[in-house]
């Protein structure tokens, strides 16, 4: 077969590659035989007809088994991928050609670039994966509640995978944490506390170094010991956890790795299949969890003193709202506390508001020291406001004196307290008035004490 003549009559990036068969049913040296005018302007003057591939672009398991499936089994292959290492979307198709040669195969390939994912290449996909896809979009938007959505998702990823463990890991870079969001295993014993240890910060952190272009997948001992070469610390810690196989896929929005769709042991025998299912529904679940970190961060703000980090007016209102309601209710018995700083006003006059703003974050680092565990508001200017759910009364009441301990000594931050315990749960705004009218009692000692100081 002539193949310079065949890339030359293709109107896109065109090459005739070469795959070696080992009797391993493996593949050996893959190389590309020939190339059109365009893939050679493409990949620029280090091309040369019969070069191995990696010559020219990283060395990629996933390609070379694209290849080998193509050339040697003769299955008619396409992707579209995020071809990470290059900075763009790569659109590919495999198609096998005759061979007059037993141990070796070969696959024209041709591709086209694009800088950003496009919906009408994503949606090119086969008949077995289209309605998988289109069950997992239903289902991300079927359920009002996000996290219940992506329990639902996650247990049907499980499920078509046949995977033990199927779960989405989020990564937060700048705090160092890993979270996971939901997790679903074959074995309805088996818990993800039993997995995550083999998961640490550290181990996930690495990930996004060894992932090259849109995913990494192991489907046997060859992929896992080329992965080895690339992450041995993580290779170790799979292994460690009996994991045979595996697909990682990145979940990216605007350019950042959220977290990751984590799969292992699956089924296989369906890689082509399965590859294009998680790839796609992982675009889907990434643009679900970048909507949802932004109503999150959205609602923190709202609700958020930006000054003192605890609690803002407005989620205190709303709060008392989602009480009156019957919406959420605050579990009994409960305290409540109000604390009014004083001397901001002087602190203000005397020595500007930089020194009042100081102050007002030491009276919410002293109020977090006592109350951290519950919810603390800022509910203006100089008051503060503790709901204490599900404590008993002897607790709340050494917390709220231990509060008045630190108010009380010279050079710590002063407050004027009043506090009321709630046996029943009823009623919180009645609480809320009584600690209210305590703690204006105890600011009106405060003042009278000083007044006779001075």
């Amino acid at each position: 077969m002539d193949f310079q003549t065949l890339v030359d009559s293709v109107g896109m990036a065109c090459a005739v590659i070469s795959v070696e068969k080992k009797e391993t049913d493996h593949w050996g040296d893959i190389r590309i035989e020939k190339a059109n005018s365009l893939y050679k302007k493409i990949m620029g003057p280090a091309y040369y007809d019969g070069m191995l591939y990696y010559e020219l672009i990283p060395q990629e398991v996933l390609f070379e088994d694209f290849c080998f499936r193509c050339a040697i089994k003769k299955q008619h292959l396409h992707n579209y991928v995020d071809t990470r290492s290059m900075g763009l979307w790569t659109d590919a198709t495999y198609i096998p050609l005759e061979s007059d040669r037993d141990n070796v195969g070969y696959l024209l390939f041709f591709f086209e670039f694009t800088k950003n994912a496009e919906t009408s290449r994503m949606s090119d996909v086969s008949a077995q994966t289209a309605p998988l896809v289109i069950q997992t979009c239903l289902k991300l938007k079927g359920s009002e509640n996000y996290y219940s959505s992506m329990k639902t998702v996650i247990a049907d990823i499980q499920d078509i995978t046949d995977s033990f463990c199927s779960c989405i890991i989020l990564i937060d870079r700048q705090k160092k944490e890993k979270k996971v969001l939901c997790s679903k295993f074959r074995n309805d014993c088996a818990r993800i506390e039993d997995y995550d240890h083999y998961l640490p910060y550290e181990l996930v952190a690495t990930w996004d170094e060894t992932i090259r272009n849109s995913s990494v997948i192991v489907k046997d001992e060859y992929d896992m010991e080329e992965l080895r070469k690339k992450n041995p610390r993580w290779v170790e810690s799979l292994c460690s956890a009996n994991v045979k196989s595996l697909i990682l896929v990145p979940l990216i929005h605007n350019q950042i790795t959220m977290g990751y769709l984590f799969i292992t042991n699956f089924d296989t025998e369906r890689f082509v299949e399965l590859k294009e299912y998680i790839e796609l529904s992982a675009y889907f679940l990434s643009v679900e969890v970048s909507n949802n970190n932004l109503f999150e961060k959205l609602e923190h703000m709202s609700n958020t003193d930006y000054l003192t980090g605890v609690k803002n007016r407005n989620a205190m209102n709303e709060r008392v709202d989602f009480f009156v309601s019957g919406t959420k209710t605050v579990k009994a018995p409960f305290g409540v506390l109000f604390a009014d700083l004083n001397g901001l006003k002087q602190r203000n006059d005397s020595l500007g508001h930089e020194a009042g703003d100081l102050l007002l974050k030491d009276a919410a680092k002293t109020l977090k020291k006592v109350f951290g565990d519950y919810e603390i508001y800022r509910a203006g200017g100089d008051e503060f406001v503790v709901i204490a759910p599900e404590v008993q009364k002897e607790f709340f009441e050494r917390k709220v004196a231990e509060l008045k301990k630190i108010a009380s000594d010279e050079g710590c931050v002063s407050f004027a307290i009043g506090a009321h315990w709630n046996q029943d749960g009823k009623d919180l705004r009645k609480s809320m008035h009584l600690a209210d009218e305590t703690m204006y009692q105890d600011k009106e000692q405060y003042y009278r004490r000083h007044e006779k100081a001075d």
